[in-house]
């Protein structure tokens, strides 16, 4: 996936408008906010709102090369990836897989819920 790209699968999903930092946003980067894992919607430059979407049905997301997913497995985000991955140690439960990911794999189609409980 670049990271210009938001590849949402379903018009359903939750948002909240944030500032960017200092080094800005792309669109379809994910990010933690607080507690919220998400997507950013539209590339945006420094001190400008961006909606960052932590809720939807099916939207695809940057995926850890090496690991791999079966449909309905957990998928985590690591914030040092800016990527999805099946590790749980260091990461943030944000969601489960919607197709099988295979080691070579880029991005990965989930349901994201970004505002899980720990």
């Amino acid at each position: 996936m670049s990271a210009t790209d938001l590849k949402l699968r379903s018009p359903n999903f939750k948002s909240v408008k944030v500032t960017t930092p200092t080094a800005g946003y792309t669109a379809g980067q994910m990010v933690k906010i607080g507690e919220l894992v998400g997507v950013i919607v539209e590339t945006k430059t420094v001190g400008l709102e961006a909606v960052h979407i932590y809720q939807c049905e099916k939207i695809i997301v940057p995926k850890s090369t090496g690991c791999t997913f079966v449909i309905g497995a957990k998928v985590y985000f690591d914030a040092t990836a800016a990527a999805v991955d099946s590790e749980t140690s260091a990461t943030t439960l944000c969601g489960r897989a919607l197709a099988v990911g295979l080691t070579g794999d880029t991005t990965l189609e989930i349901e994201l819920q970004g505002n899980l409980p720990a």
